[in-house]
């Protein structure tokens, strides 16, 4: 069987009670699927309530070089970001992303 040429790679993150998103999911989920050879991301899909997020976590990551430093990105959600959920969508995209490291070391 041959190897796919993407993986998928799931982050998660406990949502707070004041968050829209609370009473529907107690965890955040965000996932990424992430090319091989170059470690982008070319697909990014969660568990956020509105769509305008959903949207606009796609935009953020889309791209990005997974195997890099995410910092830039993890500070363009608190710059950018001002809802109850920002620490968790940092926290989910952190789990993903030492998850996808974890993966690379084998």
């Amino acid at each position: 069987m041959a190897t796919a040429s993407s993986v998928i790679v799931v982050g998660y993150a406990k949502v707070p009670v004041a968050s829209a998103s609370h009473s529907t999911h107690e965890l955040f989920s965000i996932s990424l699927r992430i090319d091989r050879q170059t470690s982008r991301i070319t697909q990014v899909d969660s568990t956020a309530v509105t769509g305008l997020v959903r949207d606009w976590l796609a935009g953020l990551l889309s791209g990005i070089d997974f195997a890099s430093n995410i910092d830039p990105v993890l500070a363009e959600i608190e710059d950018t970001y001002l809802g109850h959920a920002a620490g968790s969508i940092k926290q989910a995209i952190t789990d993903a992303w030492r998850r996808y490291a974890t993966y690379r070391r084998g």
